[in-house]
């Protein structure tokens, strides 16, 4: 069985979804890695060794990571994501634009309409489905804590029994169990792995950035992560 763990990263018109999908032995592996990064970090820079890894704070050197230079920062950023992509796992990065899909909507007279967070999200659903269905078995949907979470839940039971809209990738998402699971990102370094490819995802398709160095490194990271099989069908909608 899969697991799959899903995290957001929004800005303005880009609204973004990244998910791990690995089985057991990927999860304890990625976690007990990602552990060690961080007690070397704890040693390194005085930060508690239970710290999160989330991406915003800890690329702009905010909260837990304040006192930690820029260098340092972006150093943890790399071994992050090589051991994230050096497990067996399936990632995928979906986003919408809120103002294409308004304008698709009003063109097309949608009799629903449905925020640009919700149709990210179900995208995401028919893709972990189909890698499921794709590696012969089943996934089992872990998102990070978010205050619309029974929306998503009523909307994946919904897609359980009637199908997600429309005819592209048209599923019950026979392949996922249960409903979705929300959890406190703080507590599961998966989650947070999640969180960091979205971020990076998000900001590389959003963000002119104004260093070159930023510019250098972050290229260089967002190839650690689509120049591999291991990233499913990126990509934008409408």
């Amino acid at each position: 069985m899969l697991l799959c763990y899903v995290d957001e990263s929004n800005h303005e018109d880009f609204h973004g979804f990244a998910a791990v999908l690995a089985d057991e032995h990927a999860t304890k592996n990625l976690t007990r890695n990602l552990n060690k990064i961080m007690r070397q970090a704890s040693v390194d820079y005085g930060i508690p060794p239970t710290t999160e890894f989330h991406a915003h704070p800890m690329f702009h050197g905010k909260e837990a990571w304040s006192t930690i230079g820029v260098r340092a920062r972006v150093g943890l950023f790399f071994k992050v994501v090589n051991a994230i992509m050096a497990e067996d796992i399936v990632v995928l990065l979906r986003s919408v634009s809120a103002h294409r899909l308004a304008a698709r909507q009003n063109a097309q007279n949608y009799p629903v309409r449905f925020p640009p967070e919700q149709v990210c999200f179900q995208h995401i659903l028919q893709r972990a489905d189909r890698v499921a269905g794709d590696k012969r078995t089943h996934a089992l949907i872990i998102a990070d804590n978010r205050s619309d979470r029974e929306r998503h839940r009523e909307r994946f039971a919904t897609y359980q029994t009637r199908g997600t809209p429309g005819v592209y990738m048209h599923t019950t998402l026979d392949r996922l169990l249960d409903t979705v699971h929300f959890a406190p990102s703080h507590q599961s370094r998966m989650l947070q792995a999640a969180d960091m490819l979205a971020f990076i995802y998000r900001r590389h398709q959003t963000v002119a950035e104004s260093d070159p160095r930023a510019v250098v490194a972050m290229q260089k990271l967002w190839n650690l992560i689509v120049c591999d099989q291991k990233c499913r069908d990126p990509g934008s909608w409408p």
